[in-house]
């Protein structure tokens, strides 16, 4: 008789979203209990409980690599978007410049530069895509691998892996980040500009927020395969 087998996609969704050293514990003792007298829905509820469960216990133990994570992130990502956006939209007039007294409309001509640009054009699409997908892809790569450690005695700034059980932890939190960042920058946005014009852009607003999401999480390695990540 074949034994009875966990739901798949809650079971990866778990093994793939879920932080801290015990999370292969976790999906044992779930999968066991789920053999003995749990029902479909009892273990997907378990498994999206134990998600951001496991997360905010990961950041709570870990407060200092968090914090790190999350300033190595957005340093990137500024430095990114900085370096990347300006290239594709060279010889129009479509770029970043901070203006201390309008500091939300900074923020939208930077985050949303590749939404903002050449919208009639066929590129729009794409570029509103690729561009913070690349982004996202590097940043991720770095804040889920590597982290700023100082030392007093002799004094020195160097590089360091982060260890295994706290990279989804890191890479959660700043895919979370951007994402608040810009569902508060919705808001502000929608007042401004009216809801017709900010009807033309929700799909590409939703495509370019997705892409910095998704670029954040596979860059990091959350869609790998996870035995594979070295600890050092």
């Amino acid at each position: 008789m074949t034994p009875k087998q966990p739901p798949r996609m809650a079971t990866w969704m778990l093994k793939h979203f879920g932080s801290g050293s015990n999370n292969d514990a976790v999906l044992g003792d779930l999968a066991e209990q789920y053999v003995q007298n749990g029902s479909t829905m009892w273990y997907w509820r378990q498994a999206m409980q134990a998600i951001p469960v496991s997360f905010f216990r990961e950041i709570r133990a870990h407060k200092v690599t968090a914090a790190k994570a999350l300033l190595t992130g957005w340093v990137l990502w500024i430095l990114g978007g900085m370096l990347i956006f300006p290239v594709a939209f060279y010889g129009t007039n479509v770029g970043f410049e901070f203006e201390p007294s309008h500091p939300i409309g900074s923020l939208w001509s930077f985050m949303w530069m590749p939404v903002l640009g050449p919208v009639s054009s066929y590129w729009s699409f794409p570029l509103a895509v690729a561009l913070p997908l690349i982004v996202g892809l590097v940043c991720g790569w770095l804040v889920g691998r590597w982290e700023i450690c100082a030392q007093r005695q002799p004094l020195s700034i160097r590089m360091s892996r982060v260890q295994r059980d706290q990279q989804t932890g890191v890479v959660l939190l700043f895919a979370g980040s951007i994402l608040l960042l810009n569902l508060l920058l919705a808001g502000p946005f929608v007042l401004t500009v009216g809801s017709q014009v900010a009807y033309i852009f929700s799909g590409l607003l939703a495509a370019n927020v997705a892409a910095s999401v998704v670029g954040v999480l596979f860059g990091g390695g959350l869609f790998g395969d996870r035995s594979r990540i070295a600890n050092s």
